[in-house]
């Protein structure tokens, strides 16, 4: 079973992420400039089991928030997620006989679909939570949570309705960020903001009740089949390679990369075009939303961030983040806090 402590993830399931193009395409947003986003087509997106850095689901929610100006973006998108999202996790959660069973597995394989959570079933006294830890190499964007917890309660208000039962299993919701009356509505449930984890507060008799026969055949169908792409999802170079730079941005190098995975520097360049992107692009990449986590938690001076981001000079990070942001780094960390007190 998935272990809450393992290492954080750095990669994550592209399909998830269909239902959120989906709405983006519903909203008028050009496909080429949605593909832009990933360097993949629409069709590869939907190769099953393919996993891409944690890097793009973040470059995603950037581009959707500043392309429809939606700060509530995921919660649109979250509502299409139970009717066009279809997976192996998906099917297994139907399939179980309870809520409890159903959220087991989602503990159990939800790493595997999202880098940026694991899932805990947390039970306190009278009180049953569904917690999703942020445990990821980049934090999660408000928009991927209410987006993941959005589509969450569909999938468990689904496994009721099945069931013939007419009772809510969603008790409440928490949120790491500030909630809004649009939060209330698309939950359907009361909404605690600025709380440490995000968590789905479930009803304690509804979650051990059995709501359907069971299929114990196919329910352990569906868990080898999971099991064994788990076991063979083997990672791209592209995956390595972010693996490799998040580790350590301020160390960072081609030449050391290559060697330690014993690959002539040429050849490997040439695979990683193949995949859409060079070295300096995707360091850059990671250098961004990196500033981003870092200027917002607020607690290294400006060149204790340039050094960890790489930058020899904090004149060098100064441009960076005229270029990414619009602006200084000190701006945009006075701006947030401002934003985030308000």
């Amino acid at each position: 079973m998935t272990k809450i402590n393992q290492p954080p993830a750095n990669a994550f399931y592209a399909p998830t992420l269909l239902p959120a193009i989906e709405e983006l395409l519903a909203r008028g947003i050009p496909q080429d400039a949605i593909e832009a986003q990933f360097h993949r087509s629409l069709f590869g997106l939907r190769t099953p089991f393919m996993r891409i850095p944690l890097v793009l689901s973040r470059r995603f929610w950037a581009f959707a928030l500043e392309q429809t100006g939606d700060p509530l973006i995921g919660l649109a998108a979250g509502r299409r997620f139970v009717s066009t999202a279809t997976n192996g996790l998906t099917y297994l959660f139907d399939v179980a006989v309870s809520l409890e069973s159903a959220c087991a597995y989602f503990v159990r394989f939800f790493p595997f679909f999202n880098g940026h959570f694991h899932a805990q079933i947390v039970r306190e006294d009278d009180r049953v939570e569904l917690r999703l830890v942020e445990t990821g190499s980049l934090r999660a964007a408000a928009p991927i949570a209410d987006y993941i917890l959005v589509s969450l309660c569909s999938m468990l208000r689904r496994k009721l309705l099945a069931s013939g039962l007419g009772r809510d299993p969603v008790v409440g919701v928490s949120l790491l960020s500030a909630t809004s009356e649009e939060h209330e509505r698309a939950f359907r449930a009361p909404v605690l903001g600025e709380r440490a984890y995000l968590a789905i507060r479930l009803d304690p008799q509804l979650f051990v009740a059995a709501l359907t026969p069971g299929n114990q055949g196919l329910e352990q169908t569906l868990v080898e089949l999971l099991e064994q792409t788990r076991r063979n999802s083997e990672s791209t170079l592209l995956e390595q390679l972010s693996d490799y730079l998040i580790e350590d941005l301020a160390a960072a190098d081609w030449k050391q990369f290559c060697a330690a995975q014993h690959l002539i520097e040429r050849t490997a360049a040439r695979r990683l075009k193949a995949l859409g992107w060079s070295f300096s692009e995707l360091l850059d990449e990671y250098r961004r939303y990196r500033a981003e986590d870092l200027l917002q938690a607020g607690e290294l001076e400006l060149v204790e961030v340039s050094d960890r981001l790489g930058y020899s000079d904090v004149q060098s990070f100064n441009r960076a983040c005229l270029r990414w942001l619009g602006c200084a780094p000190g701006v945009y960390r006075a701006r947030y806090h401002t934003q985030y007190w308000q």
